[in-house]
């Protein structure tokens, strides 16, 4: 009898001992991929919540670049990573929730334990700076006397930035090329050598590089950027944001995911990412776990309709 009783107590001490090894989570650093190279939209907001998420987590947070196929690279190593919250995913809405639906990957909707959404940011089409077009209406006029002789790039083919583009050229009556980056920071490099002239991403580029806004694809024009119109008001109907978010591997612990939520939620209110967030006109848009899975499973079903009417769907 006694020893049955001890026996019970030795395995209610190893319970309550797995227990605290859950929630002492982490334990070690966490790492963010983002699968964009370094200097781009997407990397500039998790470099700047990142001190702020670490803080809160009470764990050191590590970003990792892992660019390539639009993302998709990036993206299915964090799906891949052991499920123990120990590797995550810092996606846009693209890699998430548009790129599955053009091409095969390892990776699907049922394949990570959504955590949080951290931002959503509206897009703006913008050119070089010293280029003599200063209103879409310059660009119009510039590109429709010279079909084929433009060029407009984005982070890769099936991004918002490719898509805003080529819906673009289409409402206008265009006639560009594309040429596919695997990131912003390398379009930038185009741009800045006249390789690209026109390029759509989210306004923190606006802040990081030597370009000019033209229009937004937003309802209403954009808090810190009065003096640019939006395509609404010029007629045309291109609306368009690039919201992210961290993904966990699905079968990561809830009890992780809860920390991990928590932190994200903390991190999304401290006082220097709401600094970052006003200097650059990144909107923070903070969802927990069911809330952004609800969300994105959302994104998802939008995104498919409108590729597949644009013929882009695999």
């Amino acid at each position: 009898m006694l020893k049955r009783v001890a026996m019970g107590f030795a395995a209610a001490s190893m319970a309550l001992t797995a227990s605290g090894a859950a929630f002492a989570f982490p334990e070690r650093p966490v790492t963010l991929i983002v699968p964009f190279s370094a200097g781009g939209g997407t990397d500039g907001v998790a470099r700047a919540f990142q001190p702020h998420f670490g803080e809160a987590l009470g764990g050191d947070i590590v970003v990792k670049n892992t660019a390539g196929a639009s993302g998709t690279v990036g993206a299915a190593e964090a799906a891949s990573a052991g499920a123990d919250g120990y590797t995550l995913g810092f996606l846009p809405i693209g890699p998430a929730t548009i790129q599955p639906h053009l091409r095969q990957l390892p990776y699907g909707m049922d394949s990570w334990e959504p955590v949080c959404s951290v931002t959503s940011n509206p897009v703006v089409l913008m050119t070089q700076k010293d280029s003599p077009m200063n209103s879409l209406e310059d660009m119009k006029k510039a590109v429709g006397d010279a079909p084929g002789d433009f060029v407009y790039g984005s982070s890769g083919p099936g991004t918002i930035p490719h898509l805003a583009m080529a819906a673009t050229e289409g409402q206008l009556g265009l006639k560009m090329k594309h040429v596919p980056h695997k990131g912003t920071a390398n379009a930038m490099k185009s741009m800045a050598g006249g390789v690209i002239q026109f390029f759509a991403d989210t306004p923190v580029v606006l802040s990081r590089y030597d370009v000019k806004p033209l229009a937004s694809f937003t309802a209403e024009r954009i808090p810190g950027l009065d003096d640019v119109p939006t395509m609404k008001e010029m007629g045309y109907d291109l609306q368009f944001s690039v919201w992210r978010g961290i993904f966990a591997p699905k079968g990561t612990p809830a009890e992780a995911v809860a920390k991990l939520e928590a932190a994200c939620k903390a991190a999304t209110e401290s006082d220097g990412f709401k600094e970052f967030s006003a200097k650059t006109n990144t909107d923070i848009l903070f969802m927990d776990s069911k809330g952004f899975g609800d969300f994105v499973k959302a994104e998802f079903e939008k995104n498919g309709t409108i590729l597949e009417a644009a013929g882009l769907k695999k």
